[in-house]
């Protein structure tokens, strides 16, 4: 019996090590620099208010804050009337279609899913591709809307002390 416990106890401290070691990994981005291509040109751009990032376990899986780049990236499609619902979007059910490395030794997955906002009343969707950008940490990514190759979104990250 006491082997059995032993063993319990043991297991137990081995679980709980490893959802602490995973719930650790989702972490929060928060954009430094933006860019907006439209029609074949990048242009720098700034939204009112800081743009967060934040992942999950989940590969591919992001939540995205920020009202006005919500709004903008949707084109205000979502005809909402409480317009603080377009404050928070999740990136989910990531399918992943590519990756790359490029010259710098950064890692590009490209994931096609759906950019969910859900306040409660209010519920819209659109299908998106994003680019995550990686090398050791996350450095930035790319969106757009699946489809609409008129405009598309880049983001750097500030860099994590």
């Amino acid at each position: 019996m006491k082997k059995f416990y032993i063993l319990y106890v043991f297991l137990l401290f081995a679980f709980t090590g490893y959802t602490q070691e995973a719930t650790s990994s989702a972490q929060n981005y928060y954009v430094n620099k933006a860019w907006v291509n439209e029609s074949e040109e990048w242009a720098f751009y700034e939204y009112e208010g800081q743009i967060v990032v934040s992942t999950t376990t989940e590969p591919g899986k992001i939540k995205i804050t920020n009202r006005n780049f919500l709004y903008d990236f949707c084109s205000g499609g979502a005809k909402f009337a409480n317009k603080n619902s377009y404050t928070t979007a999740e990136f989910t059910s990531p399918v992943k279609i590519g990756e790359k490395t490029d010259k710098q030794g950064v890692l590009n997955t490209t994931y096609e899913g759906k950019l969910v906002f859900n306040n409660g009343e209010d519920y819209y969707f659109v299908f998106a591709v994003v680019t995550i950008l990686s090398k050791d940490d996350l450095v930035g990514f790319k969106m757009k809307i699946k489809n609409k190759t008129n405009r598309e979104y880049a983001f750097t990250f500030k860099p994590t002390s």
